[in-house]
C-alpha cells in the first residue's frame, strides 16, 4: 500500500482537489475541458488518478489560487472509445510547453528549451469521465487559499489536475470556515441530479451595488469564512458584506470596519434594529421581541475568530447611535 493510499484509508475515504484552470492553464499540450464548476468536472484517461475517483468521494474544486467550492461525487459518467487532440513539442515530444504573448516564435518548451511557431498535433484514443457533485455543492469563494490547500494535499505536484487530499483534515478545514455540507447519502438519488444540459452555461454571481463591494466581500470571506458574525455558519448565497460605518458617509472599504452578515441581519443592522456592543455581543431592538428568531440573539457573542482586529471605535459609534432610538 502506498503512502497516499494509507493516508486515505486512515482518513476514512478518499478526497480530491479538481483543478479548473481555464484561461489560467499554464501548459498548452491539452486543450482543456468543458466544465461548469458548480456542477461537474470533466477529465479523461490521460489524467493521473482518473481511475481512483469514485462516487461518494469528497472533492474540492480549485483554480490556481484558491478553492472555489466543495461537494461529494454523486454520479460518474464514463464514455469509452473517444478521441482527443494532444499537442507536443516538435523536438522532445513533451506536452509541457507554454504559449508566449509578445515573443516569437509563439511557443517555448519548458523541458528542452526549444522554441517553435506551432506544436505537433496527434490524435489519441481516450475514455472520458464527468464527475457530478452539483447536488451537494457548497461555495468556498476563497475560504481556503493556495497555501492552505497545499497543506491539505497528499501530493506535492502543483500542476496535477486531480490531487489526493487528506479527507479528514479537509473536512475539518471547511467546517472551521463555516461550510456545512449536506449529509452524504449511501446511494445517490437521480431526482437530486441537476440538469446535465445547461443552456448558455450557469455561473454564480455576487451582486455588487457599489464599486469595490465584491472585493470587500471577498476580503471578509477570506478573513471569516462563510460565517455570519451574528448567527454563525450560513450559506454563501445569503452572506453580505456589511459596513459598520455607513459607506455613504465614509466611501471606503476597510476590512476592520466590515462584518459578514446574513442578508436579513444586514438589513436589521443597517436599519438600526440590531447593534453590537464594545464587548462584541449582539443586541436587538425591543421592537423585535415578538420575533423569536431575532430576540434569541440578544446578548449572543459575536462569531469572529480570536485575534481578528475590529474597529471598536466604529462599533461603539454605531451602537450608541442606534440604541439611542430604542
Amino acid at each position: 500500500m502506498s503512502d497516499v493510499d494509507a493516508a486515505i484509508t486512515i482518513a476514512g475515504g478518499r478526497a480530491w482537489s479538481f483543478l479548473v484552470a481555464g484561461e489560467e492553464r499554464q501548459f498548452q499540450g491539452n486543450s482543456g475541458y468543458e466544465d461548469v464548476a458548480e456542477e461537474s468536472y470533466s477529465y479523461d484517461s490521460t489524467v493521473g488518478n482518473h481511475l481512483r475517483v469514485a462516487i461518494g468521494d469528497l472533492v474540492v474544486v480549485r483554480n490556481s489560487n484558491e478553492a472555489l467550492g466543495v461537494g461529494y461525487v454523486e454520479k460518474l459518467d464514463v464514455t469509452s472509445g473517444q478521441e482527443k487532440l494532444r499537442k507536443r513539442c516538435p523536438s522532445c515530444r513533451s506536452t509541457g510547453f507554454k504559449g508566449r504573448v509578445t515573443e516569437v516564435p509563439r511557443f517555448r518548451c519548458s523541458p528542452c528549451g526549444s522554441v517553435f511557431p506551432d506544436p505537433t498535433v496527434e490524435v489519441i484514443p481516450v475514455s472520458t469521465y464527468r464527475a457530478h457533485y452539483g447536488g451537494t455543492w457548497q461555495p468556498l469563494e476563497g475560504c481556503l487559499d493556495k497555501v492552505q490547500l497545499v497543506a491539505l494535499s497528499l501530493s506535492r505536484s502543483d500542476q496535477q489536475s486531480i490531487k489526493a487530499m487528506d479527507r479528514a483534515r479537509t473536512l475539518a478545514a471547511v467546517t472551521a470556515r463555516g461550510i456545512r455540507l449536506p449529509r452524504q447519502e449511501r446511494a445517490p438519488r437521480t431526482a437530486r441530479q441537476k440538469p446535465l444540459e445547461l443552456p448558455g452555461g450557469r455561473r454564480r454571481t455576487t451582486i455588487a451595488a457599489r464599486r469595490g463591494q465584491d472585493v470587500f466581500r471577498k476580503a471578509l470571506v477570506a478573513r471569516y469564512g462563510m460565517i455570519c458574525a451574528a448567527t454563525g455558519p450560513a450559506p454563501a448565497e445569503v452572506l453580505e458584506a456589511a459596513h459598520i460605518r455607513p459607506f455613504a458617509t465614509t466611501e471606503r472599504h476597510r476590512v476592520e470596519e466590515g462584518l459578514l452578515l446574513r442578508a436579513d441581519i444586514h438589513r436589521l443592522f443597517d436599519s438600526g434594529l440590531l447593534a453590537i456592543s464594545s464587548d462584541l455581543r449582539v443586541h436587538v431592538a425591543p421592537s423585535l421581541r415578538g420575533h423569536l428568531a431575532y430576540s434569541e440573539l440578544e446578548g449572543a457573542p459575536l462569531h469572529v475568530p480570536p485575534g481578528c482586529t475590529l474597529d471598536l471605535d466604529a462599533i461603539e459609534e454605531h451602537h450608541a447611535a442606534v440604541t439611542a432610538t430604542w
